[in-house]
């Protein structure tokens, strides 16, 4: 990706990504679109809201490029920023016991664009291209376990609703 796509991708994921945060509180809203969306604030909702845009950038990549190879990098990049997030909420969150919505914002702006440097870097690995049908089934899976712990998480704080 150049450096004008980077940018570009940055800021329509980080508001992509944002906005999912806000779906749950439509009246649409129903229990389908809580195995995509987040469903509370939570950091395992700040992990969804970088997995899912990350992989319509894969999406994007796939289908502009041509080639199924560009689905491993996005994916890969969203995951190694997964425990970062985690890293990072704790972190402050050990401290000041309550979410601060200016500090949750910075820390998923951050894992955004880690996450695209990341990918964008390892879009160039022989590794990741080659092993896509990989980066398929991973997909796959990161989509099931997090649907499937939006409704039925266990009593762990990465799930517990942090508002």
């Amino acid at each position: 990706m150049t450096r004008k796509e980077i940018i570009i991708a940055s800021i329509l994921l980080v508001f992509l990504g944002a906005g999912m945060h806000f779906v749950h509180h439509a009246p649409f809203f129903n229990h389908f679109l809580g195995y995509i969306f987040p469903i509370a604030e939570s950091v395992m909702a700040h992990m969804k809201m970088v997995f899912y845009p990350m992989l319509l950038l894969a999406i994007y990549l796939i289908i502009t490029r041509r080639d199924i190879k560009e689905l491993g990098a996005p994916i890969l990049g969203s995951l190694a920023v997964m425990p970062c997030i985690i890293v990072a909420f704790f972190s402050y969150w050990i401290f000041v016991r309550h979410e601060i919505m200016a500090v949750d914002l910075v820390i998923y702006v951050l894992a955004i664009v880690g996450a695209i440097l990341l990918a964008n870097r390892w879009r160039k690995s022989k590794y990741v291209c080659d092993h896509w049908p990989l980066w398929i089934a991973v997909a796959i899976v990161v989509m099931v376990v997090t649907g499937f712990l939006s409704y039925h998480s266990p009593d762990w704080i990465i799930f517990a609703d942090m508002g």
